[in-house]
């Protein structure tokens, strides 16, 4: 065997001045070769006090395995030492998420590596280092030459096959030498101890993948990367299969390489190997099913990391490998979802039909649906430092105003402030009893609307995906109840009477799931599936599953319910019965739905609004049949608009300043108004158009009111402030908030009637 080299280069003296601060190279060379090469520039001197401590520690058998990282400019690397008897076998990797192996286990003696170390100290140039490498390089020295080297036994090592079951003719074999350990985590603190170290995880075998018979082998690579590498890939095809869309993927470990690729909509999927172990041929599986691929390579991946933990139970708590189990165990949910058929109906609904309510669709009827111009005259203005739009409510005769540190009462008639309260950051929801609030970290308050007391408040898990969902059940008959959105995968319906928990239903998988109260049900969306459960109980009434992702976007009207499913590339609109489950028909959306928008129902129209980067537009389906009516391409408005149904027709306002009214039967224009704002900055923050007693009131650069009817403009609100929020009460008074923290109410004058 030859010896062993640790170079410190060049000598810290001859470098230039500039270049002081990196002292060299480290090199570690073995039979003429560095192996540590691929490492760049690092601080040399504290790495090598660092790798004489894990040598003397290898030596003196107080460790069998060593690491000693090796920072370049943009990369880790790592140079790992494990002894096998009385001899040491180097590695150098490189770390993160893809790692690469440049030297495995290259076998030298253990004393010519501590004697080259000795001399690596003993030659390293310490003229102006500085106190503290000089401190550490005498340290490292002293433990290195007074250990006392200890035999240790050789790393009892014994096969392994790896051979799980084919999915559907797919499956991933290997068949490598794992480390065998008896070592076991018995200090409390050692099982609270979790660490990624690759280093022990890097086995090297033979690894082949069969499909229908054939064999595609991969030759010799690093079994746990290859397991990353094809979750990795497994995830990318199944999010690709479940939402309909194209895909290239490649991935590359050593010399073998596997790509999959799949056209857009339900085509399947085709796999490539390539290897040298494959001779110059490329070895291609044309007509897989996602599900197979993806069930094939989780097992794979879960059957190794159970060998390694079988052969190393130190292994367990290692963040790699549970990393790595993570993905696999919530890869394999994920397409045992998409496969399940566990929809579910209701064969009783007659309970639940009864609490439905009829159908509440905007009317233009009132009392300014014929005649006569609006007046408004000016009653108070407030100011609140940093308003927040979303916490600004209009309840009963008070004006409930949120901002970042306080939240105010402002009486809507004269504008007297009631109560002001502080506060944290945290979102809100108006209830009839009071203004929930729902902090970032899960905890929920109410507070009283008459004095802005906290009349109870709990901890929940915080929402994983960000903001607040949910819905509040208020009706005679059924619990008073705040229904949100918990942690990842759970529903939680919260008593507003006595502030505890009523009930909690926890989901399959964890997701963005939105919640949606229709009468005795509490539709809850998310993922691939949609489940109606019972506002009483939390038990599930009913149970549809998709497999496109449901958008949350659901519209309910009486005995009617519409839901889009949608992709990168397919979208569906589905009419159900939300009493029993049932599916009445299933229409493609040729559009990009916009997100966030409801379906628009009219009397005989559902109506997809649809956004991209020409616009927004509209596809309208019959409601009986789903049958296409009539769709208008985006581009009809601008990308930002904000639609309401009224009557027949569909009105909508956006930030280029235009209101449009299409007609609901036909897609027409009805009419259009283009309002004047004098620069970009005037646009309001919020563009929803308001309907109260048959007049339309339209955010724009100021308040505009139009007849909905026919469009005639009946009057404008005497205002400087930009509406970013607009409010208006059933007497028409009208609330204007602008973000800068001014609010301002008026009043609507009195409406002259010729009397005959």
């Amino acid at each position: 065997m030859s010896a062993i080299h640790v170079v410190v280069r060049p000598p810290r003296e001859t470098l230039p001045s500039a270049l002081e601060p990196l002292s060299g190279l480290f090199d570690v060379v073995v039979d003429g070769v560095n192996v540590t090469a691929r490492v760049g520039e690092s601080h040399a001197l504290p790495v090598l006090a660092e790798l004489a401590h894990a040598v003397a520690a290898l030596c003196a058998g107080r460790r069998r395995r060593a690491t000693v990282q090796l920072y370049s400019d943009q990369e880790v690397w790592e140079l790992g030492l494990e002894v096998d008897g009385d001899v040491a076998l180097l590695s150098v990797f490189r770390s993160g998420p893809l790692p690469e192996v440049a030297v495995h286990e290259r076998r030298v003696p253990l004393a010519e590596l501590r004697r080259a170390v000795q001399s690596a100290l003993s030659d390293a140039p310490l003229a102006g280092a500085g106190r503290a490498v000089e401190a550490a390089i005498s340290a490292a020295a002293r433990a290195l030459d007074g250990v006392e080297a200890i035999a240790l036994p050789r790393v009892e090592r014994h096969p392994l096959e790896l051979s799980p079951r084919a999915t559907r003719g797919v499956a991933v074999h290997a068949r490598a030498e794992l480390r065998k350990s008896g070592a076991t985590v018995e200090a409390l603190s050692e099982r609270k101890l979790e660490r990624a170290d690759l280093h022990a995880l890097l086995v090297r075998g033979e690894a082949q993948l069969k499909i229908r018979g054939k064999s595609a082998p991969l030759g010799s690579v690093h079994l746990f990367l290859l397991a990353e590498r094809l979750v990795a890939l497994a995830d990318d095809a199944l999010d690709a299969w479940q939402h309909g869309r194209a895909l290239f993927r490649r991935v590359e470990l050593g010399s073998a390489r596997v790509s999959v690729q799949r056209g857009v909509g339900d085509l399947p999927l085709s796999l490539s190997v390539q290897s040298p172990a494959c001779g110059s041929e490329r070895i291609t599986f044309p007509e897989l099913e996602p599900a197979a691929l993806v069930q094939s390579f989780v097992r794979f991946a879960r059957g190794l990391c159970d060998a390694l933990i079988d052969a190393d139970p130190t292994q367990a708590q290692n963040l790699r490998l549970s990393t790595l189990v993570a993905q696999a165990r919530a890869l394999s949910e994920r397409v045992e979802d998409a496969l399940a058929d566990d929809s579910l109906t209701n064969s009783q609904p007659e309970s639940y039909r009864s609490f439905s309510v009829p159908p509440r669709r905007a009317e233009s009827r009132g009392r300014w649906e014929h005649g006569g111009k609006m007046r408004f005259v000016p009653r108070w203005v407030a100011t609140v430092p940093n308003i927040d739009l979303r916490g600004t409510f209009l309840c009963g005769d008070r004006l409930i105003v949120g901002s970042e540190r306080e939240m105010a009462c402002i009486h809507r008639a004269h504008g007297t402030l009631l109560w002001r309260v502080p506060v944290v950051r945290a979102a809100s929801v108006a209830t009839p009893v009071g203004i929930a609030r729902i902090a970032p970290d899960g905890r929920i308050a109410l507070l009283d609307l008459d004095d802005g007391q906290t009349r109870f408040a709990l901890s929940l898990k915080p929402r994983a995906g960000g903001g607040a969902a949910g819905a509040v059940v208020h009706t005679p008959g059924l619990p008073k109840l705040l229904a949100v959105a918990e942690g990842e995968r759970t529903v939680t319906a919260i008593d507003l009477v006595s502030g505890e928990v009523r009930w909690r239903h926890t989901l399959r998988r964890p997701g963005a799931y939105r919640v949606r109260r229709a009468g005795k049900l509490l539709l809850v969306a998310g993922d691939s599936v949609l489940v109606a459960l019972d506002v009483a109980t939390g038990e599930v009434v009913w149970r549809m599953r998709e497999r496109l992702p449901f958008t949350g976007d659901l519209a309910v009207d009486h005995d009617a319910a519409f839901a889009v499913v949608s992709g990168a590339t397919t979208a569906r609109l589905l009419k159900l019965d939300p009493w029993t489950g049932e599916a009445a028909w299933s229409a493609e959306i040729d559009e990009r739905p916009a997100a966030g928008q409801a379906p628009l129902l009219t009397p005989t129209r559902v109506v997809i609004a649809s956004r991209d980067r020409r616009g927004s537009g509209l596809c309208a389906f019959d409601r009986a049949t789903g049958a296409a009516a009539w769709s208008a391409e985006p581009g009809i408005t601008a990308p930002a608009t904000s639609w309401l149904a009224v009557d027949k027709d569909l009105v909508g306002n956006s930030a280029s300043g235009t209101l449009v009214c299409l007609d609901g039967d036909s897609g027409a224009v009805r009419y259009s108004h283009v309002f004047p704002r004098h620069v970009d900055a005037d646009q309001p923050r919020r563009l929803e158009p308001v309907l109260r007693s048959g007049a339309l009131f339209v955010p724009q650069h100021q308040v505009h009111v139009v007849r909905p009817r026919d469009g005639e403009i009946l009057g404008t609100v005497p205002t400087d402030l930009i509406p970013d929020l607009l409010r208006v009460d059933e007497r028409c008074d009208v609330y204007v908030a602008e973000e800068s923290g001014h609010i301002a109410g008026f009043g609507v004058a009195a409406k002259l009637t010729l009397v005959r």
